[in-house]
């Protein structure tokens, strides 16, 4: 790495805090589960009932999963400009419900959650749907919901335009519905023209990631940083001295590295005349 990239390195790692960095993947509906009645657009992360009428229980879960081993995660719907109130439900399909899409059943039962835009909260872990929560907020066009779910236990949490109904970060669940083996948000639009937008990444969302959550969309990177790390150039435009170096030094991670963990190479530049004042050293850290 070159003196300029690792200076650039490490000034972004201390530097203002900037617009919000997509580290991950955009989430998109399953286009191989989409009732008749629904038009998907914007990258087929918009599903709207364009025909499908009143009262359509059809609805449209999300291409992946998230399994119970993901952690908490945090996305938003955008509603779509259909009705001042909807009638249908947003929130997280339950594996065994996933295929009946379009079997004319709301997604609310088998494990289910389904946060109803007349107020209620709608959730069964059986086949009978079962009304569980009341005076909730209501919901309809151009409303931004958020949901946090944590997977192991099938717990959700709900909002709507920057405010929690519940808090996600140190309050209790607003509906616990019990372990999946995966959920899938999902959008659903009872009436004509009802529907929403699923957003998976920080640049998409209107209101920031609670504490303590990933993002929908949120991948692990291939590589972190764990330990400091040293850094020391040498510059060979004059004669070598103290003042011609430069050090840098980065530090985080967890205490469990070593020095059992790390690797010393020494690197002699110039001619065969090269003496140890002419030597850059490397600290190379093998990483857990």
């Amino acid at each position: 790495m070159s003196l300029l990239m690792m200076r650039g390195a490490i000034l972004a790692q201390g530097g203002d805090t900037g617009p919000p960095v997509d580290i991950g993947a955009v989430w998109q509906l399953d286009t191989t589960r989409r009732p008749a009645g629904y038009t998907l657009s914007n990258g087929n992360r918009t599903a709207v009932n364009i025909s499908g009428g009143s009262d359509y229980r059809g609805w449209v879960p999300t291409a992946k999963a998230i399994l119970p081993t993901d952690g908490r995660r945090y996305w938003e719907v955008l509603c779509a400009p259909g009705a001042a109130t909807f009638d249908g439900y947003m929130g997280v399909v339950a594996a065994a419900l996933r295929e009946e899409f379009n079997a004319g059943l709301n997604p609310i039962t088998l494990g289910s959650i389904g946060w109803r835009g007349t107020g209620a909260l709608w959730s069964s872990a059986t086949t009978t749907a079962q009304q569980s929560l009341t005076g909730l907020p209501t919901f309809g066009a151009n409303d931004v919901l958020m949901f946090v779910l944590d997977p192991s236990l099938g717990r959700l949490w709900i909002g709507k335009n920057g405010i929690w109904r519940d808090d996600p970060v140190s309050g209790v669940a607003t509906w616990t519905a019990g372990g999946s083996a995966a959920f899938y948000p999902q959008v659903h639009g009872r009436n004509l023209g009802d529907g929403g937008t699923i957003r998976s990444l920080p640049s998409q969302f209107s209101y920031p990631v609670p504490p303590g959550v990933t993002a929908l969309g949120y991948l692990e990177p291939d590589l972190r940083v764990f330990d400091a790390a040293a850094f020391l150039e040498i510059g060979w435009d004059r004669g070598l001295s103290i003042a011609g170096a430069s050090l840098w030094i980065s530090r985080g991670g967890g205490p469990h590295l070593t020095a059992a963990d790390a690797a010393l190479f020494l690197e002699h530049g110039g001619g065969r005349g090269a003496t140890w004042t002419q030597a850059n050293i490397y600290i190379e850290v093998e990483l857990p």
